[in-house]
């Protein structure tokens, strides 16, 4: 085919392409596509963590999607709490079949280019496993019917000058191994896009620059320009590389968008900031926060130029930069000083790392070599001393030698010996003859004949057999290890099975746990219900620990009912309005939940509402983190109401036996209302929902029921009652203290002249 011919053929193979993309788009939305919105995802990310990746999770997980990460078999630390599942197995292993066939997740997304599993020292062996790994992935999902596949690509695969902008249809110009394999990367994606059903998009982001949180993560320029500032207190610029870079904040919110949009036009994709700048802006930039740093100018060679144009993603996907590099390029270098020594001490730790390894595997190689060295010597001298022995002058110590090595070492070891024999026996036999007889002697040639050929042959045999072993060996490691991962494999369906089996339970039992709940608030008395609901609260949401605070003002709340004493941690009052994210929530009308599991805050925290006002704030502590999940925050709101209704229904009425239950024209509660009020707090005090202390008043003259009403009422907490015993003896309840905190109201009416005697 001519260029022409060539040139008239690409719009039918764009047309034919876009109709295959357009039939895998609509495949897509029908399969997302529920009740008229988008549901949350499954979204199966493959890579090691980092920074970046740790955003990426980060992200995913506060959108309420469900992340389930395949590490390669080189992590051994543990499962973040953002991740909902997690597997250490290689990239290229069977495995990935059975732990795909598990997930089934509605993205896989390859962090390609960003994996930090590759370190592309070794350049050769990193791309073999780069495009392996890569080919298995996709097949994986393929074979599994996956929804979508998203390969993440860098700048990188442009190493050319190019004086605009450029597009993403342009041609790549990889030249280095690292380059290579990742532009091959996306040519393997663009194959299975068009062979297969499996709707695969590439996304290429440019130079993605972040606070790095160890030396391995400094690989862009803005990095890599800070940590030199840090070191030597000067840069070295040159003002013809030109770039533009992408903050990791940007680069992760147009990873969210690509994959939470549905439909998508074409199959490549750039991001970018679009904004030029060179390492002397960068270092200028830096300068703003150091002004004692030196600038060096090494400006030479030609302009070169690489800014990837995202005008195509930004239109399509309504997609704008929100981070500058003159903003952010400052703070990371201020952060990256303030830990300078991290780096410094991390670096040369990693360089004497690689230093003794090199120097280990040299010692290791060179061992067999000087035992061979060291042992010919006394082989040597027992020859010496033998020769003409009749007891053994048929014995030949040097083959013995040679055959001890070979059978020990192998066929390498058995020449090197057999060299260091055929020496020793020839200067031997120079003691008694020359050179030229030696030479001419056919009993020479035989002797060495044989000992190489036993040498060589034996040493064979030796490696053969080790080879066996070894193939050996590595099948039943092999199937140990497949056997390991499908045992893992297990427990996280038995786990995944588990936690989807109590929601579906929970699910079926929701009406008769509802029927159940209101049933027992119905049957409590009137003042004892949020007593009991802290306790009705834990059971079903499965705690020991929750307690009840009631809201006093703006500013404070004072714990009204709690169930343990982890629930009493927070103490009996609490300037709630310092504790922000709380505040925010409950303003907001959501539940709290403690994602950063500060020990300060309870995991989860929801409010009672009257009037749009909260007035109560339920807290949780010890719950697992499995069961933080949404459906848990939906069933403590639904919880809320119900304890409002009941609160208020009991308000009512008491509110209507307010004529009885109150002596006229006072706030002093009548002898039966204040004893039943009594009963109740004692039973809950019992079982330590609270606690309680009654005091009798007295004064030195006379007072009526009114008197005490006017002048104990006005101060004392709205949370605290008045009344009058069974034996006339006018009383205050103070709700939730003992006798230590009593002791400030003694006082108080003290100096009033009201004595107060605890009960």
């Amino acid at each position: 085919m001519n260029i022409s011919e060539r040139e008239q053929a690409k719009p039918i193979q764009r047309e034919r392409r876009m109709a295959i993309m357009n039939n895998k788009f609509m495949i897509f939305k029908k399969a997302r596509k529920r009740g008229g919105e988008f549901s949350a995802m499954k979204i199966f990310i493959v890579g090691k963590y980092n920074t970046f990746f740790n955003e990426l999770i980060k992200k995913f997980d506060k959108e309420n999607d469900k992340v389930y990460v395949l590490t390669g078999e080189k992590y051994r630390g543990p499962k973040p709490h953002r991740v909902f599942e997690q597997y250490v197995f290689p990239y290229s292993g069977d495995s990935i079949i059975e732990v795909l066939d598990s997930v089934q997740p509605d993205v896989l997304l390859f962090t390609g280019a960003y994996d930090a599993n590759f370190q592309w020292q070794n350049l050769r062996s990193e791309s073999m496993h780069y495009i392996s790994g890569l080919i298995n992935l996709i097949m994986s999902a393929e074979s599994h019917k996956i929804k979508r596949f998203v390969y993440l690509s860098s700048e990188a695969v442009y190493q050319s000058h190019y004086e605009t902008a450029i597009p993403a249809d342009t041609p790549t110009s990889a030249v280095d191994y690292r380059s290579i394999a990742i532009t091959q990367g996306e040519d393997l994606c663009r194959h299975f896009n068009l062979t297969t059903e499996l709707d695969i998009s590439v996304l290429r982001l440019e130079h993605i620059y972040k606070f790095p949180e160890n030396p391995e993560e400094i690989d862009d320029p803005c990095t890599d320009l800070c940590l030199e500032a840090i070191t030597t207190g000067a840069v070295t610029v040159n003002e013809n590389l030109v770039f533009s870079m992408l903050h990791i904040d940007d680069a992760v919110h147009a990873v969210y968008q690509f994959i939470h949009t549905p439909e998508h036009k074409e199959f490549l994709y750039q991001v970018s900031s679009g904004e030029p700048v060179t390492q002397l802006q960068l270092a200028e930039a830096i300068k703003e926060k150091d002004s004692g740093l030196s600038i060096r100018d090494n400006t030479q060679g030609t302009k070169q130029q690489v800014i990837l144009d995202s005008t195509a993603f930004n239109e399509e996907f309504q997609f704008r930069i929100f981070h500058s590099y003159k903003k952010e390029v400052p703070a990371i270098y201020q952060k990256m000083l303030k830990h300078k020594k991290n780096y410094q001490v991390k670096k040369t730790a990693k360089s004497m790392n690689a230093f003794t390894a090199r120097v280990k595997a040299f010692f290791t190689a060179l061992v067999p070599f000087l035992e061979n060295i060291i042992l010919f010597i006394p082989v040597f001298m027992i020859n010496n001393r033998t020769t003409g022995s009749q007891y053994f002058e048929r014995l030949d110590f040097f083959l013995l030698y040679v055959l001890l090595f070979a059978g020990v070492y192998g066929t390498k070891q058995a020449i090197f010996s057999a060299s260091l024999s055929v020496v020793g026996y020839c200067f031997r036999q120079l003691y008694s003859r020359s050179g030229f007889d030696l030479l001419i002697d056919y009993n020479t040639y035989l002797w060495i004949a044989q000992l190489f050929i036993v040498a060589m042959a034996v040493g064979r045999l030796r490696d053969s057999t080790k080879a066996i072993t070894f193939e050996k060996d590595e099948e039943i490691s092999f199937l140990n290890s497949q056997l390991e991962d499908l045992i893992n494999i297990n427990d996280s369906n038995n786990r995944i099975k588990n936690i989807y089996q109590n929601r579906i339970i929970d699910y079926d039992d929701s009406l008769v746990k509802i029927y159940s709940i209101t049933s027992e608030l119905d049957k409590l008395e009137a003042g004892a219900v949020l007593f009991y609901a802290a306790d009705i609260i834990g059971r079903i949401l499965g705690t020991k620990d929750v307690a009840i605070y009631q809201i006093a003002n703006a500013d404070y709340c004072r714990l009204f009912s709690a169930t343990s004493n982890q629930a009493k941690s927070l103490g009996k009052s609490v300037k709630y309005s310092d504790m922000t994210d709380i505040v925010t929530a409950i303003n907001n009308r959501q539940v709290y939940i403690n994602k950063t599991m500060d020990e300060e805050y309870p995991l989860l925290a929801s409010a009672i509402y009257r009037s749009e006002q909260p007035i109560e704030i339920i807290m949780l502590w010890g719950l697992p983190f499995e069961k933080m999940t949404l459906y848990q925050c939906n069933l403590l709101t639904v919880l809320g109401y119900m304890i409002y209704n009941s609160v208020e229904r009991a308000d009512r009425y008491l509110d209507a036996l307010a004529t009885t239950r109150f002596i006229p024209n006072t706030k002093l509660l009548t002898r039966d209302a204040f004893e039943e009020l009594r009963a109740t707090y004692q039973d809950a005090m019992d079982k330590g929902f609270t606690e309680f202390t009654i005091l009798t008043v007295s004064a030195d003259h006379e007072m009526t029921y009114l008197d005490w009403s006017n002048t104990l009422s006005s101060r004392l907490r709205l949370s605290d009652y008045l009344g009058v015993d069974k034996n006339g003896r006018v009383c205050i309840l103070l709700t939730n203290s003992n006798i230590n905190d009593a002791q400030f109201i003694i006082q108080r009416f003290g100096q009033m002249g009201v004595t107060c005697t605890p009960v």
